[in-house]
């Protein structure tokens, strides 16, 4: 496909030729300022946050703590077995509400 450069479309009421020029090279129109803008220089950048190593860490932690406290069972199994065992009601139900 061949691109004509004289073409003007109806809305366009500053025709300009096409050059070979990029957009980076031309300069700014009617004194716009690029203050703060740099150039592209083709590299990607990417910073991390410290967030992703305390997370790393805290997963690590948790894997070794074990799902089930297997002393813990077996005092409540020893007891529920002796019929010791003797739970509070009030303190079931406000652990339920809480």
């Amino acid at each position: 496909m061949k691109v004509d450069s004289k073409v003007q479309f109806p809305n366009d009421s500053h025709p300009e030729r096409v050059s070979g020029k990029r957009a980076k090279d031309v300069a700014p129109k009617d004194g716009a300022q690029t203050a703060g803008l740099t150039p592209a220089t083709g590299e990607d950048t990417v910073r991390l946050s410290g967030t992703h190593g305390e997370v790393q860490k805290l997963t690590t932690a948790i894997s070794h703590v074990p799902d089930v406290r297997m002393e813990r069972i077996a005092a409540l199994q020893g007891k529920v077995q002796s019929g010791n065992y003797k739970p509070d009601s009030e303190k079931i139900a406000d652990a339920v509400i809480s």
